[in-house]
């Protein structure tokens, strides 16, 4: 899953322009995806690395965001997904769901 999962991202962040910081997706089983963003190209990896904005959120969550089919915003209200860090740049990331 979380191979599926990390190609998704890339895939998503692919379509748009280094966006100037760094996010990382933990997942379930400590597993996670880390968006280097600072500059182009955007990379993507399963680093732990320190991040700007934490997203902490299951794998089918995430999944379900990357689909369209459960809205970011809808996830973090339900308590489905919960965020440490920059909660501002954390709103500018919505875009890349969906």
């Amino acid at each position: 899953m979380l191979e599926e999962l990390t190609k998704k991202i890339q895939v998503a962040v692919s379509k748009k322009a280094a966006f100037g910081f760094n996010v990382r997706f933990d997942l379930d089983e400590g597993e996670s995806i880390y968006v280097l963003a600072q500059s182009e190209p955007v990379q993507v990896s399963s680093a732990k690395d320190p991040a700007d904005t934490v997203f902490k959120v299951s794998n089918a969550n995430l999944d379900a965001m990357l689909d369209g089919k459960l809205s970011p915003m809808s996830a973090y209200i339900t308590g489905k997904m919960k965020i440490e860090g920059d909660m501002g740049k954390a709103m500018q990331l919505s875009s890349m769901f969906g």
